[in-house]
């Protein structure tokens, strides 16, 4: 009895598994006007700072919100990456003693550092000394800094 089953059971996926008709894939149609896509991004120069963000273990911080202010007028957005790591151009010429980073990650301490004295390494050190930001005041400034240039 148990042999005629196993013998109907193949039977049966055997037959279902064969098709009388091939599948054609479906039909690529053309687009009659493509759609074109502005790209905007107009970097601030050709110089790049770049660097890492950390916690204090050394291990990354992802997502950190990003400001360059150059002077009153003009600034910088950069987001970090899920390995901390940033870049941002600028031009040089433009950087005077008023040009500073704002680092902004929620359940941290706001970190703010002149152009002149970012580090060497590019490492910049998130801590919880002070007053910590709220995920409200990371979304306000992480929206805020995108009318910057990039």
């Amino acid at each position: 009895m148990r042999t005629i089953f196993l013998i109907f059971i193949t039977v049966l996926f055997i037959d279902s598994c064969k098709t009388n008709k091939p599948i054609d894939p479906p039909v690529a149609q053309e687009i009659a006007d493509p759609i074109e896509i502005q790209d905007d991004y107009k970097p601030l120069g050709n110089d790049i700072v770049s660097g890492k963000v950390i916690h204090n273990d050394s291990s990354a911080v992802d997502l950190v919100a990003i400001k360059l202010t150059v002077n009153d007028s003009v600034c910088v957005n950069a987001y970090g990456n899920f390995d901390g790591v940033f870049s941002i151009n600028y031009k040089d010429s433009m950087m005077n003693e008023n040009s500073y980073f704002e680092f902004v990650f929620r359940d941290y301490t706001m970190k703010k550092i002149s152009f002149f004295d970012f580090p060497k390494n590019g490492n910049v050190l998130l801590d919880k000394n002070g007053e910590l930001v709220n995920y409200d005041q990371y979304r306000d400034f992480y929206e805020s800094i995108r009318a910057c240039t990039r």
